[in-house]
């Protein structure tokens, strides 16, 4: 099921939060993975949280934790299959909640990915954006406080239609941009988490998304290093299904799916620390 769109705004990319499963390998999966936790060199770990069942045409929201004395530096979502979106992706307390939307006609499960450190995080919200319906909103950069730089971050939506297309993250700042699938106007707001901490911000190899599939992109951190957090940079409108670190805790992957009629260009992001 194809959604409506309007023609992408040339000063923006369009990104998504999410993307398809995929195993460590860059395989797309049928269903969320529930295996042991995600091991890494350093103190980040990544986790998936209890699956959830939405149904077609609804919407959920799931939640991972952390452990007591461990707190979020970044996260996201997996999916079991096309249709299901990450419509919120965003820190809670100790937590990473998302919130799904099923466009595809059928039964999907989709999980909370978060990476836990005890590191301490600063969590900065930017001011809500109002984002007309069926329409790519205006570029949300929220900048870090003085010395700390992102690790991780998301957004959150007053509805559950408000679908992830851009978050990255630079030097200082987070970038989130969404596109509005409903009928009315929505208001969003991007969150970062920042960090004291040294992270760097690596890119992988761009990757084309055919009209009606989707696909799973890379990104690597240095050697000594692990992701924090991640996300993805677009060339157009492909939106993420899925956002998680690899299997081993040294990167970042997005599954993005793409709902339009023409070939769509997309890049995963991790911010990675050796710290």
């Amino acid at each position: 099921m194809k959604w409506n769109r309007m023609p992408v705004m040339v000063a923006v990319a369009a990104l998504t939060l999410t993307a398809g499963m995929a195993d460590a390998v860059g395989r797309t999966s049928g269903a969320p993975v529930s295996g042991p936790g995600v091991a890494a060199p350093t103190d980040h770990t990544g986790s998936q949280g209890a699956e959830v069942i939405v149904p077609a045409g609804q919407a959920r929201t799931a939640v991972a934790s952390c452990p007591a004395g461990r707190e979020p530096s970044g996260g996201g979502g997996v999916r079991s299959g096309k249709g299901l979106f990450l419509t919120g992706s965003a820190p809670r307390g100790n937590a990473w909640e998302v919130k799904f939307s099923n466009k595809s006609g059928v039964e999907r499960r989709g999980a909370a990915f978060v990476v836990c450190t005890a590191q301490s995080h600063t969590r900065v919200a930017d001011t809500p954006l109002t984002v007309p319906a069926h329409s790519q909103s205006v570029s949300s950069f929220i900048r870090c406080p003085g010395g700390q730089v992102p690790t991780g971050g998301g957004w959150e939506a007053t509805g559950t239609d408000v679908v992830g297309l851009r978050f990255s993250g630079a030097t200082q700042s987070y970038n989130v941009v969404v596109f509005n699938d409903s009928n009315a106007v929505q208001n969003f707001n991007a969150v970062a988490l920042c960090s004291a901490v040294a992270h760097e911000p690596r890119l992988g190899a761009q990757i084309t998304v055919q009209p009606g599939d989707e696909a799973v992109a890379t990104a690597n951190c240095d050697p000594g290093q692990v992701a924090s957090g991640g996300g993805s940079f677009p060339s157009g409108q492909a939106f993420i299904g899925a956002s998680r670190a690899l299997a081993d805790g040294t990167g970042w992957q997005i599954t993005a799916e793409n709902t339009t009629g023409t070939a769509q260009k997309v890049t995963a992001e991790a911010l990675c620390t050796s710290s």
